[in-house]
């Protein structure tokens, strides 16, 4: 994998241009992707290319790099100046600039520079990776794992009844009823209890006493109040409640 830091030249000089293309084949740290010899040029390669780090001439035709940089946004690569003149300096590190290149430069001051822009780079790499890690976390501690079967104590024996085999579940005041097509189950639990084992979208709660299975639900009736019988595919009828309507909006998407 290349992990080398991938990087433009702007300057408006040919000369100055090869000089820091032959440095950084010099560097295993740094890649020269392109070049530009203008501010127009430089602003529409920033766009396409993305590059990580720039080499920057502050003295060009037209727009200065100072000028270019100060029209980028936060998330601006970094820059290293390459100026003949000093007299900019104080201005360039305001504008975050990792390092500050006095023409003539050798190899070395060009090494010193790019490791100064390695460590910025790196951290803010770091930064984004752990963001990154994060959000990843943080969503999966969103996500929920609901119940596929339920155990239901029957006659000594423990069923296991699928959760998509429910048509719906209807509280008896400390237990939920279980209903199949053909056949019920009695469990000493709450309907609250229960209904957080299941996919809210596909379980519904219509009435305080019904918890519905959308998937069964075959017409809606309209009743007083905003309020509906909703007749699900086995011939069963179920009352919604008045205050439970945004759960029932839900059987009809």
């Amino acid at each position: 994998m290349n992990n080398k830091i991938k990087a433009i030249i702007v300057d408006d000089e040919p000369l100055s241009r090869e000089k820091i293309r032959i440095l950084a084949e010099s560097n295993d740290q740094v890649e020269i992707i392109d070049e530009a010899k203008n501010f127009s040029e430089a602003k529409s390669l920033i766009g396409k290319l993305q590059p990580e780090l720039i080499f920057l001439d502050i003295n060009m035709p037209g727009k200065s790099g100072i000028e270019l940089i100060s029209e980028l946004e936060k998330n601006a690569p970094f820059v290293i100046f390459t100026t003949a003149h000093s007299d900019y300096a104080a201005e360039a590190f305001n504008l975050n600039a990792v390092h500050y290149l006095l023409k003539p430069f050798d190899q070395q001051k060009f090494d010193n520079a790019v490791q100064r822009a390695i460590e910025r780079i790196s951290a803010k790499r770091s930064g984004e990776i752990m963001d990154e890690i994060q959000n990843i976390i943080s969503s999966k501690q969103k996500l929920e794992v609901f119940s596929d079967r339920i155990p239901i104590k029957y006659q000594g024996k423990i069923i296991l009844v699928a959760v998509d085999d429910i048509c719906f579940i209807e509280a008896d005041k400390n237990y939920a009823v279980v209903n199949l097509k053909d056949k019920e189950y009695r469990m000493r639990t709450t309907l609250n209890e229960l209904g957080e084992k299941l996919d809210p979208d596909s379980f519904i709660r219509v009435h305080k006493s019904f918890i519905v299975n959308k998937s069964f639900v075959q017409e809606l009736e309209p009743a007083f109040n905003n309020e509906f019988i909703i007749k699900l595919n086995n011939g069963k009828k179920i009352p919604t409640g008045r205050a439970f309507k945004q759960n029932v909006d839900k059987l009809l998407k």
